[in-house]
Order: C-alpha cells, then sequence, then structure tokens
C-alpha cells in the first residue's frame, strides 16, 4: 500500500483516486493490529471505529454488523495518529528512533524493551532487562542499544522470560501471572464461568466486545476501558483519555 500510494503522489491535488488511495492506507494502518490477527474485524471493529467521512467505511458501508451501534459517532476525519504500537503492558518511560529511523526502542516500567518496525509497526525483539530504562540510543548501525544500565547487542534474543520469584512469565503479549489451579477458590470458578456468558460485556483483557462468551467486537486502543458498565445490551465505557462511549449490540 505504501509503494501504491508513492505512485499517485505527483497526481494533481484533489483527484479522486489519490485520495482513495490515502484513506485506504489510514484505514489498514489504524486498524492494522484488528485485520493481521482477525480478518474478519475488517468489516466490524474496522468499519464501526473509523471516522464516518472516511472513504473507504462509506463503501463498505452495507458491510457493517447489524445490531452493533457505536454512541457517539466516530469523527468526521481521521486523527493525528497514524498507527499504534501495542504490545507493552506498562507505561511507556523512553523511546528512541535508530539513525536511519527504521528502527523504533522503547522501554517500560516494568522493564520490558521492544524493538518496532517504524513503517509497518511490527515488534522485531523483545527484550527483558529488569530495571526501567529511561534513556535509550540507538548507535550509527542500528545493532547496538545504549542504556543508562549498559549496552545491549540488538541480535537474537527471547521473545520469553520468567519473573525474579518465578510467579509471572513474561510475553510479547504482555505479563502473565503464574497462579496454580489449586489457587482458585470454589467460589471464584463460579464467577469466571459465569461471567464469560453473560448476554454484552467486555472481554477480561478489555480488548473485545463479548456476546454470549464469543467475541464480536475489536476495540482498537485508544477507545479501550479504563472502567466500565454494563446494563443489559449496552456496555458504557470510559477511557483515560477522558473519552466516554457506549456500544450496544442487538444480536
Amino acid at each position: 500500500m505504501t509503494k501504491l500510494c508513492s505512485l499517485f503522489q505527483d497526481l494533481r491535488d484533489g483527484d479522486k483516486l489519490t485520495s482513495l488511495i490515502q484513506d485506504a492506507r489510514r484505514f489498514l494502518m489504524y486498524h492494522k493490529g484488528a485485520i493481521e490477527g482477525y480478518p474478519l474485524q475488517s468489516y466490524a471493529s474496522a468499519l464501526l471505529f473509523s471516522p464516518i467521512g472516511s472513504q473507504t467505511r462509506q463503501l463498505f458501508k452495507h458491510e457493517e454488523p447489524k445490531g452493533i451501534t457505536i454512541r457517539p459517532a466516530s469523527s468526521d476525519k481521521w486523527s493525528a495518529c497514524l498507527q499504534t504500537l501495542e504490545g507493552h503492558s506498562d507505561t511507556v518511560r523512553s523511546v528512541a528512533f535508530s539513525r536511519d529511523s527504521t528502527r523504533l526502542a522503547s522501554g517500560t516500567g516494568d522493564g520490558a524493551l521492544r524493538i518496532w518496525d517504524a513503517s509497518s509497526g511490527v515488534c522485531l525483539q523483545t527484550l527483558e532487562i529488569g530495571h526501567t530504562p529511561f534513556n535509550l540510543s540507538f548507535d550509527s548501525t542500528g545493532s547496538i542499544l545504549y542504556t543508562e544500565m549498559g549496552t545491549i547487542a540488538l541480535q537474537g534474543g527471547e521473545d520469553l522470560s520468567f519473573g525474579s520469584t518465578g510467579s509471572v512469565l513474561y510475553t510479547e503479549i504482555g505479563t502473565i501471572a503464574l497462579r496454580s489451579r489449586e489457587g482458585f477458590t470454589a467460589k471464584e470458578t463460579i464467577e469466571l464461568t459465569r461471567s464469560q456468558f453473560v448476554s454484552t460485556s467486555l472481554s477480561s483483557d478489555r480488548k473485545w466486545i463479548t456476546h454470549k462468551g464469543k467475541n464480536v467486537l475489536w476495540i482498537p486502543s485508544e477507545y479501550r476501558p479504563s472502567c466500565s458498565s454494563v446494563s443489559g445490551n449496552i456496555v458504557g465505557t470510559g477511557v483515560s483519555s477522558g473519552r466516554v462511549w457506549f456500544c450496544t449490540a442487538d444480536l
């Protein structure tokens, strides 16, 4: 899509084809995570959470899922955010571009480092260094990352590591608490089972609107709730940015 956009850069302003291609590129970049991980969400989440004025959304409006409504409606135009890189489970404390701007390093409060492809948004490498990195920088070749704790060679690397107590496992999708099966009480087990099959709700990771235990609508990162409430088939959510939105699922 990037190459296709470059082919039409010299066309006159306002050209309809150029405008459509640019809009399609924004659509793909913004919803990259949902489209790659769950292709059918291209016709659900990607359409419903795109701006009302998006040409791509208008072309495929007839594909929007029946019975799911988002309020308030999305904005008229795309925001300044081109793409959100997802994967960290803690606050990002530092970021740095490589000299050629092809890679981005990010470090979080839980001691996780991620190396991203700046063009595609793909996570190339995950490192657990055990300390919060506040200052990051690449060397001129892009193969060395400097931190206040030392120098890191960016080659190979593992995407899994245990915490110092052995009770948590760090993975490329976040931190997993390793709780024994015996650690759950009968009451907790009942509540976990019951919560999976209420009519309309949020998934435990707050990435999905669920209906009768099934994931039906992927929630883009900037819409993910810091708090929520469910009433019947309506899910009301509050986001850390101050945004409040509702989803009604009549399925």
